[in-house]
């Protein structure tokens, strides 16, 4: 079509292929267009005449197509060419979170020589054709939800990247909802390691790192920079790095300390130890 009409590189002709992408992409069943968003007769299979009528009616670089009744569709009396929203002129987002993560979501689809391929183009997760124009994309990600400490997640994670498959998650929601879910159980309670990072308030990261890494159970939980060392003292148990913050006194001085065998309350001295204590200790 492209060929005949000789118009594919127009910014005219991108608007009409993205009103079309809208309407009739691949996934019929899978986007927001509900029964009334449909394509006139006119202009559906001949972009010449929507760009004719685009021409006449106003069309300029960074104007977007509107519908003016939001239940109806794409026909001429219904339509206008508006102002873009400033955060989407052409499209001017090209260094923005949004415009990696749309880059990713593809990239993971389709590029083989990524390490993750085969977690998803790999089991032919694919993003659906309206999602392969970053516009759209961005406009469907701020009408549902994005912010900048939210990643997509696709709820059914067998899916595709397509609007009724995806919503915006949190870091532990998202690591909930993956379909090779490690669990972890801690004094005798199974859970998710993502819900368990929810309960300490630790990252999940700093969670899977330790477990990896063969961190104890009763370790696995400790705020960070535990130092695989609980420190029991008046019958309190606190991290070393917890006890240096609550008395004042550099982590370094605390450690040294126990690594010379020095216990107790003698631990958290602000002044020196004086050479005959600590030789009691070794």
């Amino acid at each position: 079509m492209g060929k005949r009409h000789g118009l594919s590189g127009t910014k005219e002709y991108k608007v009409w292929k993205i009103m079309r992408l809208k309407c009739y992409g691949s996934n019929l069943d899978n986007r927001y267009k509900g029964e009334n968003l449909w394509i006139c007769d006119e202009w559906r299979e001949d972009p010449v005449a929507f760009i004719n009528w685009a021409i006449q009616n106003g069309y300029a670089e960074g104007l977007e197509l509107v519908r003016k009744d939001k239940d109806d569709g794409y026909y001429p009396e219904n339509c206008v060419f508006l102002e873009k929203k400033k955060t989407n002129k052409t499209h001017g987002m090209r260094y923005s979170r949004l415009y990696r993560i749309w880059t990713l979501m593809n990239q993971r689809c389709t590029n083989q020589r990524l390490a993750y391929y085969e977690r998803y183009g790999g089991r032919d997760i694919q993003v659906c054709d309206e999602w392969k124009t970053f516009e759209v994309f961005a406009d469907w990600a701020m009408k549902n939800g994005y912010k900048d400490d939210l990643s997509i997640d696709r709820i059914n994670v067998n899916g595709n990247y397509e609007p009724e498959n995806c919503k915006w998650s949190t870091n532990v929601e998202q690591q909930r909802n993956k379909r090779n879910n490690h669990f972890k159980t801690i004094n005798g309670e199974t859970k998710t390691v993502a819900e368990w990072a929810e309960i300490s308030g630790l990252p999940y990261k700093t969670l899977q790192r330790r477990i990896y890494t063969g961190c104890k159970e009763e370790n696995l939980l400790a705020p960070i920079g535990y130092q695989h060392k609980l420190l029991e003292i008046n019958g309190e148990r606190k991290t070393m790095n917890a006890w240096a913050k609550e008395v004042g006194l550099p982590y370094s001085t605390i450690k040294r300390r126990y690594e010379k065998g020095i216990r107790g309350r003698d631990l958290l001295k602000n002044k020196r130890l004086n050479k005959k204590k600590e030789e009691d200790y070794q």
